[in-house]
């Protein structure tokens, strides 16, 4: 079914904004996951400089088996799960992520142009 105000427009125009929308996804899509990526790699290079100049400074509080020992005592399962997904969203993951997503959903809107094209949807 077609929504109301998308009625009045060609069914090929439609479908070659549907295209277009697609390609723009796909396209702002990875060139942010590739963004990312370079960016985490950046940083990743800067700490491993830093460490090796430098032994005495700090790990980060997730290398530690007792932080996530603490979180899991007075947070719960719950508490661990949420610090994973927190890690989730930034660097490697998350350039991962938006590259998945913005191919499903450029995939999704290529499916549906041709979809219409092939069978074009009723009144």
């Amino acid at each position: 079914m077609m929504p109301h105000g998308l009625r009045s427009m060609s069914l090929a125009r439609l479908c070659a904004a549907l295209n277009w929308a697609g390609i723009v996804i796909l396209l702002v899509g990875l060139d942010s996951a590739v963004l990312i990526w370079r960016a985490q790699d950046r940083i990743e290079r800067e700490e491993e400089a830093t460490q090796t100049t430098d032994p005495a400074t700090p790990l980060s509080p997730l290398n530690y088996r007792k932080h996530a020992r603490d979180v899991e005592i007075y947070y719960g399962q719950s508490g661990v799960l949420m610090e994973k997904a927190e890690a989730l969203l930034h660097g490697k993951p998350l350039a991962k992520a938006i590259a998945v997503v913005s191919v499903l959903t450029a995939t999704g809107l290529f499916l549906v142009a041709a979809r219409w094209l092939d069978d074009p949807p009723g009144p």
